[in-house]
């Protein structure tokens, strides 16, 4: 008896016929269930189960990652059809990508290629970036399965090899991968976005930094760097990776300057806005970052972070994007604010670390505004040892109240380590960025410039301007 044929989903946007005919030849072990009519159409054949394998063209009613990605959650893969050229910009894992030039008997070679293996059901969270196994696609196509060659083709450039490729002027140094420290800590402001600008500042000596403001709660680094509010770049960069078209030239002509080797990424305008930052296309973000400078700082909404599912429409959640990152990241900073409420919201923080970052992994923990009339006479004391007593935390990181200094740069609209990094807090921030990196030496620089930061200060405030870029 013969097995029964795969079930086939179309999404074409000029004529399928030959496709459909080359399909369901006789023998050809498939046949065509479904000629969708739009996207909406698709997603809802591919979440009753009616097929598990899928022909999509981008060109198909403004096909994007996003999409793709809430197919492949139904457990369905298939063949992607790109513009020629796009290959590689288009790489998703479980996915044969092709040119949408390539011939209807390709096509089904390569579906035939992904039916002689069994689709698992995708892992909690989605595929994130893990690359299904491959099989075969039929000799001539230009292929990728996720990040795999394809056995017997030439392999189209994917994602881990357009990182492989030569780094842009100013990006790291050659044989290097830039990194992502995530900013990240309990409700109640307690300075996640001046610490991640003041990172930023400061490491950028080490191969140029990009800052970028994901807070998708209440982001506010464009106003706390006096950077003219304009629509969220961030989210065009999203935009332009979903639909296969972010490059080293777009993300550079999005990034605002905002000091010495130094960009920013600017945030959503409104919380409601977080659905277009998915993240299967904030993952190309995260990886033409890492090409474009030595560190990327990411300022992240506090609190706990839900990215459940959505169990009817398989979208991923409000917070999906901040757990893929925290996942991805070098380094984690968790910061609390220096008294007994901000004290205890950290310890609450803590308890869900190891979920949140994997197992093995832990954050540095950073407590800021520490002072005497919150926390008693010796306050770094109180604070070290409640954390090492009921957080097992060993060595944090204090930054001291520094009201002066911060007023300054808030009314200012500059950077703690631009402005001010002889002040008290300043001399903290740089310690912090020689822990990250200690080939920066920013503490180095930070003491050298006090005397110079303290004349600004009392100078004639020609520097209180806001900056205009």
């Amino acid at each position: 008896m013969a097995a029964p044929a795969s079930g086939v989903l179309l999404g074409l946007a000029g004529s399928d016929a030959e496709t459909l005919r080359a399909i369901d030849a006789q023998g050809s072990g498939l046949r065509v269930v479904r000629r969708c009519a739009d996207l909406t159409d698709l997603v809802g054949a591919a979440m009753a189960g009616l097929a598990s394998l899928v022909v999509l063209e981008t060109a198909f009613d403004d096909v994007d990652r996003a999409i793709i990605d809430r197919i492949t959650r139904c457990g369905a893969v298939g063949v992607l059809l790109v513009p020629d050229g796009e290959e590689a910009q288009w790489s998703m894992p479980g996915w044969i990508v092709l040119s949408a030039a390539a011939r209807p008997a390709e096509v089904r070679g390569a579906l035939q290629a992904l039916a002689r293996r069994a689709v698992p059901p995708p892992p909690a969270g989605g595929w994130g970036t893990a690359a299904m196994t491959t099989g075969s696609a039929p000799q001539g196509a230009r292929a990728t399965i996720g990040s795999a060659p394809v056995p017997g083709e030439p392999m189209a450039r994917s994602e881990e090899a357009v990182e492989a490729a030569p780094p842009p002027p100013g990006a790291p140094a050659a044989g290097r991968r830039g990194r992502i420290v995530a900013v990240w800590g309990p409700h109640g402001a307690p300075g996640r976005s001046t610490i991640a600008a003041s990172l930023a500042h400061g490491l950028a000596p080490s191969g140029g930094a990009l800052l970028v403001d994901a807070d998708i709660e209440a982001p506010s680094l464009v106003e706390l760097l006096g950077v003219p509010e304009d629509s969220s770049s961030l989210a065009t960069a999203a935009r332009l990776a979903a639909h296969g078209r972010l490059d080293d030239a777009e993300l550079a002509r999005l990034v605002v300057p905002i000091g010495a080797g130094v960009g920013l990424l600017s945030g959503l305008g409104r919380p409601g806005r977080w659905r277009e930052l998915p993240p299967v296309a904030m993952e190309a973000v995260w990886g033409r970052a890492r090409r474009a400078a030595a560190w990327t700082v990411v300022d992240l909404a506090g609190g706990p972070i839900d990215d459940a599912v959505d169990e009817y429409s398989l979208e991923p959640g409000r917070g999906a994007m901040a757990s893929e990152l925290l996942r991805q990241a070098d380094e984690v900073l968790l910061v609390g604010a220096g008294d007994p409420i901000g004290v205890r919201r950290l310890l609450q923080l803590l308890t869900d670390c190891e979920e949140a970052l994997g197992a093995g992994r832990a954050p540095r923990v950073v407590v800021n505004r520490v002072r005497a009339s919150a926390a008693g006479p010796s306050p770094a004391r109180a604070v070290r040892e409640s954390l090492g007593r009921f957080g097992g935390v060993a060595d944090p990181i204090l930054l001291p109240e520094d009201p002066q200094a911060a007023d300054r740069c808030v009314l200012e609209a500059r950077a703690v380590l631009d402005l001010c990094p002889g002040s008290a807090l300043g001399r903290a921030l740089a310690g912090l960025v020689d822990a990250l990196d200690p080939s920066a030496g920013c503490s180095r620089p930070a003491r050298s410039r006090s005397r110079r930061g303290n004349t600004r200060a009392a100078g004639d405030g020609r520097h209180g301007r806001r900056r205009a870029h």
